[in-house]
């Protein structure tokens, strides 16, 4: 008798927890960044204690080399990068990581939310012919520059700016998620 007790009890549990990947399901972004702000905090303080903190985002980032100044100038679309980086759980198990010479090419388009946040500047001053804006178009980065070739680069991102409630391949959903990038090169997409 118990064991079709506890049979009936986890077959509830997996169509409760099944039920929540239908559409419709809400999430709230706001709320999960609440669960995760002491989690992020205490990771902060205890790795990264001289981070700032950028409140429209809530990445937690640190500058380690700021790179050459003016080497790449942000332009309306998104460039290629060329990086070494390292991204892991907050519980330290490593996610991803390329340490090449030439470094991983990525399309700043194809990446999460928070490398787009940390790598483009607060605004941008050129079209994507390289023609100077007549109004700068504000995109929101955490630095006024932008990293630059040879910047180096460590935060720590709330899950809704990496990826959300969906995870991906080994980052289970709601996870917010350190990196550290070291920027080998930046080129305009071809």
């Amino acid at each position: 008798m118990m064991k079709k007790i506890n049979v009936l009890v986890l077959g509830a549990l997996i169509a409760m927890g099944l039920s929540s990947c239908i559409k419709g399901d809400s999430y709230d972004p706001a709320a999960q960044y609440e669960i995760e702000k002491p989690l992020i905090a205490e990771y902060v303080n205890e790795h990264m204690p001289n981070a700032r903190f950028h409140e429209a985002t809530g990445i937690w980032y640190e500058i380690v080399s700021a790179g050459t100044a003016g080497s790449f100038n942000y332009k309306t679309i998104y460039p290629n990068v060329y990086v070494n980086y390292v991204g892991e759980l907050l519980d330290g198990t490593e996610f991803g990581s390329d340490d090449s010479a030439s470094g991983a090419e990525l399309n700043l388009g194809n990446t999460i939310l928070a490398w787009q946040a940390v790598f483009f500047p607060t605004e941008v001053r050129y079209d994507g012919n390289g023609e100077l804006l007549t109004e700068p178009h504000k995109f929101g980065g955490i630095t006024t520059e932008g990293l630059q070739k040879g910047a180096t680069i460590r935060f720590v991102t709330p899950s809704h700016m990496a990826y959300a409630q969906r995870g991906k391949g080994t980052v289970p959903p709601n996870s917010p998620l350190y990196f550290e990038i070291q920027v080998v090169d930046i080129q305009d997409a071809n």
